[in-house]
């Protein structure tokens, strides 16, 4: 499956689904704010649906790929970098996903991922503001 159109697919329904994940997170958090209470539980039920698409999708390109190649991915995309705002959100928003998810697969990094997890999430929430307030 490696450098096949199938593993491109996989890679990139996995970054949409961490990236809406993340949006609809946010934005039900922000419902809540000026106590929309009904919408925001509404929009948080489709981020956590968001978020089961992820988990099955990096679990099939574990079956597929392995473990290590995942990882390397995770690694790679840590490191690259956007200036492009919205390209930036979804790069945080995938390395969010992969070190949240990674923990659970890696012990023995567990505390690393969790740590790197939070920090993109707080990264991811700085831009999703940027966003909304220059769209």
């Amino acid at each position: 499956m490696k450098g096949t159109q199938t593993e491109i697919g996989l890679k990139e329904l996995f970054m949409a689904n961490s990236e809406d994940h993340l949006l609809l997170l946010f934005s039900s958090q922000k419902l809540e704010e000026v106590n929309k209470k009904e919408e925001s539980e509404k929009i948080r039920e489709k981020a956590l649906v968001e978020l089961g698409h992820a988990r099955g999708i990096l679990e099939k390109m574990i079956k597929y790929l392995g473990l290590e190649y995942i990882t390397n991915w995770f690694e790679e995309l840590n490191k690259k970098e956007s200036e492009q705002l919205k390209e930036k959100f979804m790069l945080t928003a995938t390395v969010y996903m992969l070190s949240k998810l990674l923990a659970e697969k890696l012990p023995e990094r567990k505390n690393e991922l969790e740590t790197k997890s939070k920090e993109k999430y707080e990264e991811a929430k700085k831009l999703y503001e940027r966003i909304l307030y220059t769209s």
